[in-house]
């Protein structure tokens, strides 16, 4: 692998389906304090700033906008101790069984390998599903710098 950046985890996100739908809170752009006060029930993160938010962005470079309390220790120079982070989180929040018993997703292999296979190729890793309660989790490890896609955003920890 020849990556001269290192890696960054962010999350696990854990919220419902409809909150991870709200479009407006997953983007960087200022919101209008007009625009919000026409909302009828307006998400309490949006009165929070995009750089504070914990709802993952839309784009996962974006993350990279975000000093999370922590960020030092999910900090990887190699991909495998990243890899061991995302299969970690995976194992204390797993999947919601499906009620007729098939499988829920790929598996915990097939997406420890396709992390694996994308991390050396500079992409960002992004594992996204629901767990019990009708809720959705969300984590991500994101290459930086992430030059490909945002080259202007600097390394969150300096």
């Amino acid at each position: 692998m020849d990556f001269s950046g290192h890696w960054h985890g962010y999350g696990p996100w854990t919220g419902t389906s409809p909150a991870y739908h709200t479009e407006y809170l997953r983007r960087p752009t200022p919101l209008d304090p007009a625009w919000v006060r026409t909302l009828k029930n307006p998400d309490p993160e949006c009165f929070v700033s995009f750089e504070r938010r914990t709802i993952p962005p839309m784009r996962t470079g974006h993350y990279l906008l975000r000093r999370p309390a922590g960020l030092a220790d999910r900090t990887w120079k190699d991909a495998d101790p990243a890899v061991d982070w995302l299969t970690e989180t995976y194992r204390k929040h797993p999947p919601a069984p499906r009620p007729d018993g098939r499988a829920v997703d790929c598996g915990l292999e097939a997406r420890t390998h396709h992390a694996r296979v994308a991390l050396s190729h500079r992409t960002d890793a992004v594992w996204c599903y629901y767990i019990t309660g009708d809720r959705l989790t969300s984590y991500a490890v994101v290459n930086c710098p992430n030059l490909p896609f945002h080259p202007d955003i600097p390394c969150p920890l300096g």
